[in-house]
């Protein structure tokens, strides 16, 4: 399954809220090269960063990691992650595609080699993590809650806090795993009421009737989004670097 398997990390260079984001250090590393680094230790094989960057290319590639240059343009990373997948010459080996978000710099390797494990064995279209939080975990609107049902199928996702009335809530970690097919069908669907609401492109999928599996994890990863962000993946740095 290994072999099948296509993971790529979008990265583009025009966050709003944090410049050049994925070109920030984090120590002595870019925070692109940190997701990079925790991603391949996954141990799966196929792995690309999928950049509209030159300097993010370059920087990478200096570091000997793999990426493709994609177009300015993609709506989201999503398309971005698609894009890079339709411009490789054995793109139809790959029936799985992982989409590991690139502002996680922390990412639990372990994380994403379950959802791979996950969605080798899912009859959905999607699988994607979650961890059980508490209500000071949940509550900022960047932390994106999910419920689901019994046998663990997403019924909704949102940046509210759901449900209602709960003290425990599903934190999803920004990890997708696509059936091949899957992702070729959400790309070419057009953009849904509920995903321009809540800022949330998985609802897209949902509002089509495509169905996606949750798996458990443990541990929440650190996402970088706004200097606060930074500045708290920077403190971790300096604490776990006293224990190396």
């Amino acid at each position: 399954m290994k072999n099948k398997t296509l993971v790529i990390i979008p990265s583009r260079i025009g966050s709003t809220r944090l410049a050049k984001k994925p070109l920030l250090k984090i120590g002595n590393q870019t925070m692109i090269e940190r997701v990079s680094i925790q991603t391949i230790a996954s141990g799966l094989a196929n792995i690309y960063v999928a950049t509209d960057d030159i300097d993010i290319f370059n920087q990478l590639s200096e570091c000997r990691i793999n990426s493709i240059m994609t177009p300015s343009d993609c709506q989201s990373g999503t398309d971005r992650v698609y894009t890079a997948w339709q411009k490789l010459s054995n793109k139809n080996q790959f029936d799985y595609i992982i989409n590991v978000q690139g502002d996680m710099p922390f990412v639990d390797p372990s994380i994403i080699q379950k959802v791979a494990e996950a969605l080798w064995e899912s009859k959905c279209d999607i699988v994607t993590p979650v961890v059980k939080v508490n209500t000071d975990d949940a509550i900022s609107e960047s932390n994106v809650k999910v419920v689901a049902t019994l046998n663990n199928k997403a019924l909704y996702f949102s940046r509210s806090l759901i449900p209602n009335g709960a003290t425990e809530f599903l934190y999803h970690v920004g990890i997708y795993g696509y059936k091949a097919q899957s992702l070729e069908k959400f790309v070419n669907l057009p953009m849904t009421f509920l995903e321009k609401v809540e800022r949330l492109e998985q609802l897209r999928a949902l509002e089509n009737g495509m169905s996606i599996e949750i798996c458990y994890v443990d541990t929440m990863p650190i996402s970088i989004d706004t200097p606060a962000d930074l500045e708290k993946a920077q403190n971790y740095y300096n604490i776990i670097k006293t224990w190396q």
